[in-house]
């Protein structure tokens, strides 16, 4: 069975509702709020929402003071690709992988009871464990908590000092103390804007994070031998694909901060190796380290494992040696099914010794890390003359 339909299974044995991590913070807010709960009933007018809200405004504004004898201010603001990165591009992939991204994450967890991982004993703490995660994500205290915390990380910036926040010249008035309404706009509703999706996703990654610790502790059917070389929470590294969007969103804002410091030419040799590992580490932990939480107990099995099965392999392999090692009838090898029970054997032996310390995959993780660093070939092409890009991406191969 696939995951997807074995996934779908899960959901239907147990009968829970789809939405598992789509809830949690911000999209509980608008009600909230007092909103019209249909106000954004799909992913497109969220989408949407966020880019009229977070990023429109900033360009009209720009454009506005433009026509009012400053040029430099829609120039600056083109030119400007690191809030580009972050409320164009960062903000609504966010906002897509609500409904992608955690959908998936929901059906991943309610995967265990169909897998047989699941001791007979551990299913109720399992539908505990998720009723609380469920909870949790629903909280109105989080989506407030999330609304308090971004306008405190802004006014901690803003005491840092004003011209933080009004580093070019579309956010400046007559001055870098001194802001236009485009940067007032981003100080108070774009930055905020985007600092709640992004605590929102915080939020729900230390919800998986804390779920999968939970059945981490619970009486696990680990199979040492079993062809997912994880024990058989092979299906757990889907999660890796599946933050895989979530990685690329996060990784637009370093992207863009590169493209920034080398338009302007204030990148220090430091700069870009400070980003991209910034980067492959953030990637890390948000795909990744959730699923160390098994490592533990994938490493008991792996050792009972080689114990185990390395004591039957032994035994089968002498047993071998004694009957047929200086054996003389090579005809009767031929259709003897001692050679095949033998090699059936030792694959599955192969399978204990090859076991992965966690449920991650070569392809998974590959796609998770390359995500996260994609948008700095773009970010590259942008900000450097081309010929030097190419030049730079020849010397990785060559």
């Amino acid at each position: 069975m696939s995951t997807t339909a074995s996934c779908t299974t899960a959901h239907r044995s147990t009968g829970e509702s789809d939405g598992l991590f789509e809830t949690g913070p911000p999209r509980r807010l608008p009600r909230l709020l007092g909103l019209p709960e249909p106000l954004l009933p799909n992913t497109t007018t969220r989408v949407t929402a966020v880019l009229l809200i977070g990023w429109l405004p900033l360009a009209l504004l720009s454009a506005l003071r433009a026509l009012q004898g400053h040029p430099s201010a829609l120039a600056s603001f083109v030119e400007d690709v690191g809030v580009h990165a972050r409320l164009a591009i960062a903000a609504p992939l966010l906002v897509v992988a609500y409904a992608t991204c955690a959908r998936r994450l929901g059906a991943i967890a309610l995967n265990f009871l169909s897998s047989g991982v699941l001791e007979n004993a551990s299913e109720e703490p399992f539908r505990a464990a998720v009723a609380q995660s469920r909870a949790r994500l629903r909280s109105g205290k989080a989506e407030i908590a999330v609304l308090l915390l971004a306008y405190a990380f802004l006014g901690a910036i803003y005491f840092l000092g004003p011209p933080v926040l009004t580093q070019n010249a579309w956010q400046q008035l007559n001055g870098p103390g001194e802001m236009s309404p485009a940067g007032w706009w981003h100080t108070l509703i774009s930055v905020p804007l985007l600092l709640v999706i992004l605590l929102g996703w915080v939020w729900r990654l230390l919800i998986w994070s804390r779920f999968l610790r939970s059945v981490a502790a619970l009486d696990l059917r680990l199979v040492p031998a079993h062809p997912d070389r994880a024990g058989g929470l092979g299906f757990l590294t889907e999660s890796v694909r599946a933050l895989s969007p979530v990685a690329l969103a996060f990784g637009a804002l370093p992207a863009g901060r590169f493209a920034t410091v080398h338009i302007h030419d204030i990148a220090s040799p430091l700069t870009t190796p400070f980003l991209v590992g910034f980067t492959l580490l953030m990637a890390l932990l948000i795909g990744v380290a959730p699923l160390t939480a098994f490592t533990p107990k994938l490493l008991r099995a792996w050792r009972r494992g080689l114990v185990e099965y390395g004591g039957l392999a032994n035994a089968l392999g002498r047993q071998f040696e004694s009957k047929w090692l200086n054996s003389r009838r090579p005809a009767e090898m031929l259709d003897a099914p001692d050679f095949s029970a033998t090699t059936d054997l030792y694959s599955v032996v192969g399978n204990v010794h090859a076991m992965r310390i966690a449920p991650v995959d070569h392809g998974s993780l590959l796609l998770l890390l390359g995500a996260s660093v994609a948008l700095f070939v773009p970010a590259m092409f942008f900000s450097m003359p081309a010929e030097d890009v190419l030049r730079e991406l020849k010397g990785l191969i060559s």
